[in-house]
């Protein structure tokens, strides 16, 4: 496993892959909660529910739109770990 921070160039790279999700493994409280992308293939940021403020919450777990974590980061205002398998 490699673990590399929640910052812009991880999640450009991330978004490159395809990813379109990061999912929280933790609690959604966390401080500095460890993050894994996913790629879902029907997401569609445009028309999802999800809060554009904000991550959403799901059974306890934060999940970050890929997008809307992109232009968080560059005010700098995520924290956290993304976990990678390689």
């Amino acid at each position: 496993m490699i673990f590399k921070r929640l910052n812009y160039q991880t999640l450009q790279s991330l978004r490159l892959q395809g990813y379109n999700i990061l999912l929280t493994i933790g609690r959604a409280e966390d401080e500095n909660p460890i993050y894994f992308p996913m790629k879902l293939d029907s997401f569609n940021c445009s028309s999802s529910n999800f809060e554009s403020d904000d991550a959403a919450t799901f059974q306890g777990k934060k999940i970050l739109i890929l997008d809307e974590a992109i232009q968080r980061s560059l005010n700098h205002d995520l924290n956290g770990i993304i976990q990678l398998d390689n």
